[in-house]
């Protein structure tokens, strides 16, 4: 392979722009207030006091201007915590955290967040939860392309008969909504969601006709499949499939009782989400974000097992799996599936088009969001990277053509607000800075 330099044109654009600057951005910002965003929506701590770092290996990168960004993230008050963990050629060169684990609005403060903290992957949870069916594909327990009913004949009714597995991890399924009457607090009180009212879903679209991102309906059905496939229950299975022979000690689904203490804290921030937002959100995932959020901080919804809402862990052995992927299905020596397994993830993917959910431009692997070269969320020029969005500001990914693996971890959720450019900078600058090869 040849080595390439950082993108200098990419270099040279980060540079010029400002994002308070921006003529359209710069509309939204009053002049008095400084730059970026006018106001705190948490209490926001000198950073020296409030950062913390793990080990690092020494890097050619400039990680301290990555990190820098990152401390501008936390001066918007949008975020109670932050944790950023980079893994460049198999080696971790920036593992640190800031903020409090328990910094809500109006709150008392808490302790400090370190890299031992945990965090929820929210969204991101599916990488973890598609890599187990990848495993059980290996295993010949899963087909990709059994259809559903296979596994859940109750599953019929409505026309579902064509919807197979590979639609639900690839969110063309037709089913982004939860059930009208779907109840989370009743759920969490019961420990798993009723597949009644899943069973009796109507699809919107015809399986495979277009993509429009289903944040827990898919997922849940698909953690069903595996269950009655498997005949065992999701978190003993992944952690006797793949993360016990990883090594892989703090990633799983939600936490053991006395660790819920140890979880960091989410908060809803920035101003009220516009309604066609607010409206999205509440079908897709069932609830309001208020409510959502009051539960995720619940005892009840730390110890459950979500297969893409609540896999915990530290920012470093999520970096740890991520890199386990780039490696083809390897960690130190340890093997847990095959390298196809990897490349079926992240080549059968569906074509670009505006994801009904969303809105926007996307393209999905199986049970991934992928990269591009405009458009994408983990920076310009990405085209093969791999990864997820988790609520709300939340996002891990690898990158095989820079041999990098990115765990980006928030604990506040904003919608919209003008503090968000802030933070995707942060991405922008990781993907301009590091070459390709």
């Amino acid at each position: 392979m040849v080595e390439k330099t950082p993108d200098r044109r990419g270099l040279r654009l980060l540079r010029s722009f400002r994002p308070d600057r921006s003529p359209r951005l710069g509309a939204l910002i009053p002049r008095s207030q400084g730059p970026l965003v006018p106001r705190s929506v948490v209490d926001v701590f000198p950073v020296r006091e409030v950062r913390r770092k793990g080990p690092e290996a020494p890097s050619e990168l400039d990680v301290g201007a990555i990190w820098r960004e990152v401390e501008r993230v936390y001066k918007t008050g949008l975020h109670p915590a932050i944790a950023l963990n980079v893994v460049h050629r198999g080696q971790c060169i920036l593992d640190r955290t800031i903020g409090h684990l328990d910094n809500q609005p109006g709150g008392p403060t808490g302790a400090i967040v370190t890299p031992d903290s945990l965090f929820n992957l929210f969204s991101a949870s599916k990488i973890v939860t598609s890599t187990l069916v990848q495993a059980l594909v290996d295993d010949g327990v899963l087909d990709l392309d059994q259809r559903v009913v296979h596994w859940l004949p109750e599953f019929a009714s409505h026309g579902k008969q064509g919807i197979r597995l590979h639609h639900l991890l690839q969110h063309t399924a037709g089913l982004p909504a939860m059930p009208r009457d779907f109840d989370l607090d009743a759920a969490l009180d019961l420990g798993r969601m009723p597949m009644a009212p899943l069973f009796d879903l109507v699809p919107v679209t015809p399986p495979g006709h277009r993509v429009a991102y289903s944040p827990l309906a898919g997922f849940f059905l698909v953690q069903e499949i595996i269950e009655r496939a498997t005949g065992r229950e999701l978190r003993g299975l992944l952690r006797e499939r793949l993360l016990d022979p990883l090594g892989i000690a703090t990633l799983d689904y939600g936490v053991p009782p006395e660790r819920v203490g140890d979880v960091a804290l989410h908060a809803v921030t920035g101003p009220p989400a516009p309604a066609i937002m607010a409206d999205i959100f509440a079908r897709t995932a069932g609830v309001d974000l208020d409510t959502a959020v009051r539960l995720t901080n619940d005892p009840r919804f730390l110890t459950a097992v979500l297969p893409s809402a609540n896999v915990i862990g530290t920012p470093r052995d999520v970096g740890r799996f991520l890199q386990m992927l780039l490696q083809g299905g390897e960690l130190d020596g340890q093997r847990v599936i095959r390298p196809d397994a990897v490349q079926r993830m992240t080549t059968r993917v569906t074509g670009r088009q505006f994801d009904g959910t969303f809105g926007f431009p996307m393209r999905y692997g199986l049970g991934v969001m992928m990269g591009g070269t405009a458009f994408s969320l983990f920076g310009l020029d990405t085209p093969g990277a791999y990864g997820h969005l988790g609520l709300s500001n939340v996002v891990v990914f690898a990158d095989p053509a820079r041999d990098l693996a990115v765990t980006y971890l928030t604990t506040g959720k904003p919608m919209m607000d003008v503090g968000m450019v802030r933070w995707f900078w942060v991405l922008q600058r990781i993907a301009a800075m590091v070459p390709r090869s």
